[in-house]
């Protein structure tokens, strides 16, 4: 009877596939540090040079981490019953390239409550969107969205009580300027800022995950 003898090279064969196989099932973590990052070609670079109205610009140099955005929003969301605790995170700020003073957009996230959305009258020259079960109002100079983010473990509680609040200004457009266009534009571009708050969040519902289709449901003019 011949003993059979074990070929190195097929162990190692089966530790590799065995790798591969561990590899590929693993999900695909979301890259660090992707809240105000504007890759080249992106949609959202299009839409940023559209309204704040130049070909180039700079991200500020004092954005969060992804990290530290969610430890303040977390932290935030746990006291959210005491408002003198709480506070707006500032997310992102572009800077159009040459500006002087304080043109640029920006963009803060808060926690407010769920009647907020449609609490404050809409102000002259003001378009309402409804966006896959979010709300937003955009103007000349600010736009912003509330949507529910229902968050995990012990903060899944009171995220049911609040929405998520991105507010956005674009100081870079003061001025009579009543581009209604631009209001849609600036609507886009925070939608997708806000989506990608929600996946730093780990928003469980994902609320944004599908694409805008931007069309005002109310203009007050």
């Amino acid at each position: 009877m011949k003993t059979s003898k074990r070929r190195p090279w097929l162990a190692l064969a089966a530790i590799s596939a065995v790798s591969m196989t561990s590899c590929t099932s693993e999900p695909a973590s979301p890259p660090e540090n992707r809240l105000c990052k504007i890759p080249a070609g992106s949609v959202e670079e299009q839409l940023l040079h559209a309204v704040i109205r130049t070909k180039t610009f700079r991200t500020d140099s004092h954005q969060p981490r992804d990290q530290r955005f969610v430890e303040r929003m977390e932290e935030n969301l746990r006291n959210i019953a005491d408002p003198a605790a709480t506070y707006a995170v500032m997310g992102c700020s572009y800077v159009p390239n040459g500006q002087e003073g304080i043109g640029r957009a920006t963009i803060e996230f808060e926690w407010e409550p769920l009647g907020d959305a449609n609490k404050e009258a809409l102000e002259k020259d003001t378009r309402e969107y409804r966006l896959n079960g979010a709300t937003g109002r955009s103007n000349d100079v600010t736009t912003s969205l509330y949507v529910q983010c229902l968050m995990p473990g012990e903060l899944k509680a009171p995220s049911k009580k609040v929405l998520l609040h991105t507010d956005a200004a674009f100081t870079v457009n003061l001025g009579p300027i009543h581009d209604h266009h631009t209001q849609d534009q600036q609507m886009e571009f925070v939608y997708r800022m806000a989506r990608r708050a929600t996946e730093a969040l780990g928003c469980q519902n994902k609320p944004l995950e599908k694409e805008p289709v931007v069309k005002p449901s109310f203009a007050k003019r």
